[in-house]
């Protein structure tokens, strides 16, 4: 389904009437109100966001987008804070302090005792207890379940009211296991008594949309399919300084790239992420006003080819699938600058680059070869029977489906290019574009044929989620090729049971190595995400880690100051 494009003049006098919405609200208690010469400090002005899609839930047991974790992680006081420089770390937040046994089998957390939901009752190891217990139901269906595959039943537990005690089958990675430590946390005097059957409709519940607050920013208004808007936790018990800086954070749901990019240019926007390198140029010489940020390889594309069907089971139909794109012809085509530089590299997995250690740096992308492609197909029986231009096999002719998402001028446009490089060797391949929300729905429900897609990385080694077999105990709702390779899963199992990550990195590139073997995707590139944000906001974090890091600290000086109410 092709989503309507708004016009620009329908969004403009939207964006008007959403920069009024809560003006009148009291700042933050504990926030500064005064500066020297009387003029009020903060909260001020308004960040406005051009975002391709609508909010799924709100819940971080059960959420699924990136729009549901930028506003998850600013109402929810995080588990922990977190930086990068070629690996992870972490920092307390919620989680006051920790410790680990000498075995590394048990992980003991100290919760803040300050911190409370806007309706008065503190956050305790109850609310952690619960969001795992959640997970680990198979009624819930909740994506996050790998998170409790290595947790002794019944853990984490309560262990005092402020303190959560996390226990291991086996040892393993501290940072990863510390990552899904933080997965977050449930209110359980409104969670904690549902039955089985409201459990398999924890999607649908009334505080699933409307959550309870336990962050720095409330979810102030959400218009579906038109936007949703922060705006600061006046109740928020956390410190001062994390108190936001900001009045109010619009995000205005544009699903049109041109639209957004046009209501960036005229100023109706502040912010807007995936700028085509085509545009950065025209930006940075006619716009000076807008600053472009690079975030680094956080994001890939890749095309995932359905394992289940027929045409895509075999790894060398995929190989050659594979050869019959010119992956770097596209690259310089839709990820170059007008001087030629590409944004972009070659994929080789999901482990992104900036994880300098870990990456499979030594494997060699397939190379483009049309000819030695048909030839492995016609191996495999694939051949140009009838005479039309099309191979076949037993009757049937090689056509398939490629979904995208709509809204997204990249993967539209690369989907064209790829559809006329596998009609040269004699594959039909059908293009559609569908509704972001449905469009994944259909990748976790295996709902295609072949699907350009991509992933915002991961920056712990964890490949169980996406590579992992799936068995009926345990769903792998993000391995969306149904790929299984008992050797990969061995090598898994044995890297995460590593608690020295330097001990693992062997490991992982073999699993790297094993899987672009096997072809479940056409890795295609590790992309500079580019983002452009008007010059007047200061403090920002864009980076690697989010679209939005540490959005309290983003401020604007009191003369720079566009929206006023």
């Amino acid at each position: 389904m092709i989503r309507h494009v708004t016009p620009l003049v329908v969004v403009a006098a939207a964006l008007a009437v959403q920069l009024g919405c809560g003006g009148g609200s009291a700042p933050p208690a504990g926030t500064a109100t005064k500066e020297a010469g009387g003029e009020a400090a903060y909260p001020r002005d308004a960040l406005v966001v051009a975002y391709q899609s609508d909010l799924g839930v709100l819940n971080p047991i059960v959420y699924e987008t990136a729009a549901d974790n930028y506003v998850l992680s600013n109402i929810m006081e995080p588990a922990m804070d977190s930086q990068f420089d070629c690996e992870l770390t972490h920092t307390p937040r919620l989680f006051e302090s920790w410790t680990w046994s000498d075995d590394g089998l048990e992980f003991k957390v100290k919760l803040r005792e300050d911190i409370t939901y806007d309706d008065g009752v503190k956050v305790t190891a109850k609310d952690v207890a619960l969001a795992y217990e959640l997970v680990r139901d198979p009624g819930v269906a909740s994506p996050r379940s790998a998170y409790t595959e290595k947790m002794v039943d019944g853990y984490p537990k309560a262990t005092g009211e402020f303190e959560v005690t996390f226990r291991y089958t086996k040892a393993g990675d501290r940072i990863s296991l510390m990552s899904q430590a933080a997965l977050g946390y449930l209110p359980s005097h409104v969670f904690g008594e549902l039955t089985s059957e409201e459990r398999t409709k924890l999607r649908g519940h009334p505080k699933s949309n409307d959550p309870l607050v336990s962050g720095p920013w409330r979810l102030k208004l959400h218009e579906k399919n038109t936007r949703f808007v922060l705006e600061p936790n006046g109740k928020y018990t956390g410190p001062v300084s994390l108190h936001p800086k900001l009045k109010r954070v619009v995000f205005s749901i544009i699903p049109e790239y041109a639209t957004r990019l046009n209501s960036l240019i005229n100023g109706d926007v502040d912010l807007m992420e995936g700028i085509n390198i085509e545009d950065v140029d025209r930006i940075k010489s006619d716009h000076p006003d807008i600053r472009i940020y690079s975030r680094g390889y956080r994001t890939s594309d890749y095309l995932a080819w359905n394992t289940r069907l027929p045409q895509f089971a075999d790894a060398e139909v995929r190989r050659a699938l594979t050869m019959a794109i010119d992956i770097d012809d596209i690259m310089k085509k839709l990820i170059a600058g007008t001087d030629g530089t590409v944004y972009a590299k070659r994929s080789v997995s999901t482990v992104t680059p900036e994880l300098c250690k870990v990456h499979a740096d030594e494997v060699t992308p397939l190379p483009h070869d049309a000819e030695q492609a048909k030839a492995i197909l016609a191996s495999k029986g694939w051949t140009d029977s009838d005479g039309d231009g099309i191979l076949d096999k037993d009757g049937k002719p090689f056509r398939f489906t490629l979904a995208t998402n709509s809204g997204n001028k990249r993967r539209a446009d690369a989907s064209i290019l790829m559809q006329a490089h596998l009609k040269r060797i004699g594959i039909d391949a059908q293009l559609e574009q569908r509704e972001s929300n449905t469009f994944f729905e259909d990748l976790r429900e295996r709902n295609f044929e072949a699907a350009l897609a991509g992933w915002s990385a991961a920056l712990f080694v964890d490949p169980s989620d996406v590579w992992s077999c799936e068995t009926d105990e345990i769903k792998r709702p993000f391995n969306f090729t149904g790929f299984c390779n008992p050797e990969v899963d061995a090598l898994i199992e044995k890297g995460l049971a590593m608690q020295d990550p330097d001990e693992a990195v062997a490991i992982w590139k073999q699993v790297q190595e094993l899987i672009y073997r096997d072809q479940p995707y056409t890795f295609l590139w590790w992309r500079e995400e580019l983002v452009g944000l008007h010059s007047r906001f200061e403090h920002v974090g864009i980076d690697v880690l989010s679209l939005l890091s540490h959005l309290e600290q983003w401020e604007v000086p009191a003369d720079k100051v566009k929206y006023t109410r």
